[in-house]
């Protein structure tokens, strides 16, 4: 009897360790993409990567918001079974003569009906704040309300601060560093008693014109009634950009962190302002079901490159056609002064000639001097006319280069957000400034900014 009784109570046990212990607001993947690239990342830039490093907000400069979801039955410390709703929004500001990013983001969770758990953030990223020859460095901050509610509707409540830094040595890589939960603050609902853990991020990105790189290390404390574990996740992504309907992406990472092991993978595609990602882990320890998650992104602002280039061509097509016409009567107007003042000239010489043979005819010599003065009259306005002609036709062509140079300037812009390397910007610039360094009109900005590429 009694080795029954201790059998019955070792199953228990076991059943007991197997369950997932309840955990409060553990560092869960922030959308689809970054669960495509393996979880959280404090050096990856995306939209909602300001609830893995607040200062990654700050490279958003348009305004930008959505929603997220995801399903999974595991947890970065272990087995939990969970559904998290979030959505979030990131408006660019300008405060105290510094540029930055206000981040707003809520999330609603709900652990298998033990703990349902909400969180609203409010957090600041700078962008710029310093730059120097080796890079920019941004510092970001996030205030969390936190609240925690047992099924007896017993709940409790807490604040979180974190923070977080990014140092960009080139347009191409990020380094980031964060630490989530900084004050780890504490709950008791319903007999729970657990701790939101602490987490110390550090991560690095890489963006090549197809390809995304980005590994992150994270440490966490306790949590959950498990000791606190160290993660490390690798992610790669690759761009599919199409000729009309925007670009396809494809994500594949890895979480190896100790009881929370998954492998990863996601699509995602973006076209004009908007943005869809799905994101996939599969668990490499224990029970084999998958986390799914799925993302909308809507960015205000955004256009359509190739139907903007589409326009910026028949605009200036037409400005050219307009131009050559405006030309082409200007000759012609032109050509025929000159035949009108030939004409005028002939007719100068002979009245002269009629003025010479009549001198005796005293009483008409008055009124031909008066039509030699009127014939005279008309010549000057003739001349001036033509001189006028000729000066409209050298403004004409001046705004004609203005005009060249407007859109060869704009097109470096282009390839300048786009992320171009500084070899394409430097030869672009070089170009320019070589075609209309001579041609009378004002090119400084792209002299400035070829020297400050030259620097």
């Amino acid at each position: 009897m009694q080795q029954r009784n201790n059998l019955v109570l070792s199953v228990c046990l076991l059943l007991a360790c197997a369950c997932p212990a309840a955990a409060v607001f553990e560092d869960l993947p922030a959308g689809a993409r970054q669960s495509g690239f393996g979880g959280q990342a404090a050096g990856l830039e995306d939209p909602l990567a300001f609830q893995a490093n607040p200062a990654l907000a700050g490279s958003s400069r348009k305004f930008e918001t959505g929603a997220h979801f995801l399903g999974s039955e595991r947890t970065t410390q272990g087995p939990g079974e969970l559904r998290a709703y979030g959505a979030w929004a990131l408006v660019p500001r300008m405060a105290y003569g510094k540029m930055g990013t206000l981040s707003i983001g809520g999330l609603y969770r709900d652990d298998g009906g033990e703990v349902t758990q909400k969180t609203i953030s409010f957090g600041w990223g700078t962008w710029q704040l310093r730059r120097g020859g080796s890079g920019v460095l941004d510092l970001g901050a996030n205030l969390k309300i936190l609240s925690a509610t047992a099924p007896g509707g017993e709940s409790a409540s807490g604040a979180a601060v974190d923070l977080g830094a990014v140092f960009r040595p080139d347009d191409r890589h990020s380094l980031g560093f964060s630490i989530l939960n900084l004050n780890n603050p504490a709950f008791d609902i319903g007999g729970l008693e657990d701790n939101a853990p602490m987490v110390i991020r550090l991560g690095v990105s890489e963006r090549r014109e197809d390809y995304t790189l980005s590994l992150d290390l994270a440490k966490r404390t306790a949590s959950a009634g498990q000791k606190g574990n160290v993660s490390l996740n690798p992610g790669v992504e690759h761009a599919w950009r199409t000729q009309r309907a925007g670009q396809l992406f494809s994500r594949a990472g890895l979480f190896l962190a100790e009881r929370a092991s998954a492998l990863s993978a996601g699509i995602g595609w973006k076209h004009l302002a908007s943005e869809i990602s799905y994101g996939l882990a599969v668990p490499l320890t224990g029970a084999v079901v998958p986390a799914h998650s799925l993302t909308l992104a809507l960015r205000f602002g955004d256009r359509d490159v190739e139907a903007e280039y589409e326009r910026l061509i028949k605009q200036e097509i037409k400005y050219r056609k307009d131009l050559v016409e405006a030309l082409d009567e200007s000759a012609r107007r032109e050509a025929l002064l000159k035949d009108e003042l030939a004409s005028m000239k002939a007719e100068i010489d002979s009245l002269s000639a009629r003025l010479k043979s009549t001198q005796e005819q005293k009483a008409a010599e008055s009124g031909e001097k008066e039509r030699l003065a009127s014939v005279v009259r008309r010549q000057a306005a003739a001349e001036a006319e033509l001189r006028a002609m000729s000066e409209k036709r050298k403004a004409d062509k001046l705004a004609q280069l203005r005009y060249d140079f407007s859109a060869e300037w704009q097109g470096y812009l282009k390839l300048k957000g786009g992320g171009a390397p500084a070899d394409v910007l430097k030869s672009s610039l070089q170009r320019i400034v070589s075609q209309y360094q001579d041609s009378g009109i004002d090119i400084s900005q792209a002299t400035v900014e070829l020297q400050g590429l030259v620097r």
